[in-house]
């Protein structure tokens, strides 16, 4: 017992020694390094070790610099294209990051400090950069991408053409992008400040739909359109045809089961086409112009709104009963609702007195839907105020940019489809005006370039070239496009569609400064890629219909210089970054290319014959 007791005291004795010289050899390591980050500390593969907290930052500020100059790799097959880190909405904190480098060994009890100490010292520690992530634009990007290389493939579904409903049977494997690999790939690239190409990995998808639930689904679309719908308002009678009823649906999988839902893109444009009948505009200011200068406003109008929201739901509503074969509904009432204006002081008194700048762009060769879009949008903003001091956003004064606001979809390619998109086109209203902001000299406080050039958006109001550089693009919730009214007196905006023009002109008073556009200059150029075929059966099966032309990828820059009255000077520029876009194709069946797509998934996947419906 005595012996053990001895070991025991020597035992406690050496460990108590280890602890005094282990804590001896921390606080000399940590007074050796004082004000320093502690050797073999990293942040992502940028070493820092042994480096003042300054330079330590000014290390890894040139890396994030660097990072977000020449962007990340990503291979697709053989094709590798770069994407720019402010495009996924995500931001690198540097110094967040030294501060963590600097606290290795610094942080918690002195037992933390000792074992942090220790591990640091034999094998070294590696941080990640911490990260900040806009979701929603991280996800729109991945899934931009995603159209662009997905080769989806198809399950049974049916096909309403007028009253008839036919069952499509032609199905086959697909293969898209792992959009969650990809996601997460891309947040450890960057948390690594990491430049090597990301490998972009797809996964196969099968059909799965049983073809003996496919009669049931046929039934259920057949009640539906078995008669007309009447819409009612104030005595008149707008009638839903059978074969409008019929673009209101589609099929849809539930595990194996093919079932039937209504297309809100459909139902959403038939409503907006139903109150752009209907509609008639509240008129708040209505400005009279007299060689340049606001003499007075006319008299405010009320406006008739359809509550395009509420009709949808009600219209859905009532197909819904249809669908499950409950007593039908031939009559619905409109809700409409009737806004009064606003009435405001004279221009006078606002400080309303001459025009300060002045923009126009051309949005020749637009489809019918994107021009009506650009009409509803200048009417908009034609007639706000803004007053000194107020920041105006774009988007907050274009109202909800859906069914709900007269705005009509205009067709994008997702996957294989085409599909509308509400609001296309308001990017030709915010870029107008946003022009027209520059040559007014007011402080821009949000603009954003679009993701792919866009030809509408290269010249200047006379069909002149000026290249890339000078668009803003706006989409709910963002990117925005906002500026500040650092004037003495109230602003008026005033935006007019003529022939194939947009203008904005914006009112107010003079106040001896001028503002200089040096660009925009092109600085990079990529090129747009082979282009992309996608197989559809809206064509004939040997037809090609050319959806897009291609656009060079790149980037390009733009300074604006602002002199006050009183000399001093502010500065912007303005960056953009435009990802490459090659030519779409729509393609039918029978053509080469939709062959060449099926052999190449076919060899891909190794998957038998697809399933046929009998």
């Amino acid at each position: 017992m005595a012996i053990l007791t001895t070991i025991g005291r020597k035992l406690a004795l050496l460990t108590a020694a280890l602890f005094i010289a282990l804590t001896a050899v921390v606080i000399l390591y940590r007074v050796a390094y004082a004000g320093h980050v502690l050797p073999n500390v990293s942040v992502g593969n940028v070493d820092v070790g042994g480096l003042s907290a300054t330079v330590a930052e000014a290390k890894v500020s040139a890396r994030l610099r660097a990072l977000h100059d020449v962007g990340i790799p990503l291979k697709f097959d053989s094709e590798t294209q770069v994407i720019h880190l402010q495009q996924f909405g995500l931001n690198i904190d540097g110094s967040a990051a030294v501060k963590q480098a600097m606290s290795v060994g610094r942080r918690g009890d002195i037992l933390h400090r000792i074992n942090e100490s220790s591990k640091n010292f034999f094998v070294g520690t590696r941080l990640a950069a911490p990260l900040s992530i806009d979701e929603v634009a991280l996800t729109s990007e991945i899934a931009d991408i995603a159209t662009l290389y997905d080769e989806p493939g198809r399950d049974i579904r049916l096909s309403i053409n007028g009253t008839n409903v036919n069952v499509l049977k032609d199905t086959k494997p697909g293969l898209i992008i792992d959009q969650q690999k990809l996601r997460n790939d891309l947040l450890a690239s960057a948390a690594e400040l990491e430049f090597q190409p990301l490998v972009v990995e797809k996964i196969s998808t099968q059909p799965s739909i049983d073809p003996g639930t496919v009669a049931d689904a046929v039934n259920a679309v057949k009640r539906v359109i078995g008669k007309p719908l009447v819409l009612v308002y104030q005595g008149n009678r707008y009638t839903v045809t059978r074969e409008e009823l019929g673009s209101f649906v589609a099929s849809a999988s539930e595990g194996n089961k093919l079932t039937v839902h209504f297309d809100t893109v459909a139902l959403s444009k038939f409503v907006a086409d139903l109150a752009d009948k209907m509609n008639t505009t509240a008129k708040n200011l209505q400005v009279v112009v007299n060689e340049n200068q606001v003499v007075s406003f006319s008299a405010p109008q009320p406006g008739r709104t359809l509550q395009e929201e509420d009709t949808i739901l009600l219209l859905t509503q009532a197909l819904q009963v249809r669908l499950q074969g409950q007593e039908e509904v031939s009559e619905l009432s409109l809700p409409v609702s009737v806004r009064e204006p606003v009435i405001d002081g004279s221009a006078a008194d606002l400080g309303i007195r001459e025009l300060i700048g002045t923009a126009t762009t051309s949005f020749s060769g637009s489809p019918k839907n994107r021009i009506a879009n650009i009409k509803n949008g200048t009417r908009f903003l034609s007639g706000l105020l803004v007053k000194p001091g107020e920041e105006f956003s774009t988007l907050q004064s274009l109202g909800s940019i859906d069914n709900t606001t007269g705005y009509l979809p205009e067709l994008v390619i997702k996957g294989d489809r085409t599909v509308p998109e509400f609001g296309g086109g308001l990017c030709q209203v915010s870029t107008t005006l946003f022009r027209s902001l520059l040559n007014a000299g007011l402080p821009i406080t949000a603009r954003q370039n679009h993701s792919y050039r866009v030809s509408y958006y290269e010249k200047d109001g006379n069909g002149v070239r000026i290249g890339p550089g000078l668009d803003a693009t706006i989409y709910s919730p963002r990117p925005d496009l906002r500026f500040r009214n650092d004037t003495a007196n109230s602003l008026l905006i005033v935006g007019r569609v003529e022939g194939l023009l947009i203008t904005f002109d914006l009112y107010g008073t003079k106040d001896g400064r001028q503002s200089v556009v040096d660009g925009p200059h092109t600085l990079s150029s990529i090129p747009s890629g082979d282009p992309i075929y996608v197989e559809s059966d809206t064509i004939g099966a040997n037809e090609k219909k050319l959806l897009e032309h291609a656009h060079p990828g790149g980037s390009a820059i733009a300074k604006y210089t602002v002199t006050y009255g009183d000399g001093h000077v502010i500065n912007q520029e303005f960056k953009s970054y435009y990802r490459p876009w090659p030519e779409r194709w729509l393609v039918g069946s029978d053509t080469l290319e939709a062959k060449k797509m099926n052999s190449a998934i076919t060899s891909v996947t190794n998957e038998a014959a697809p399933v046929v419906v009998e």
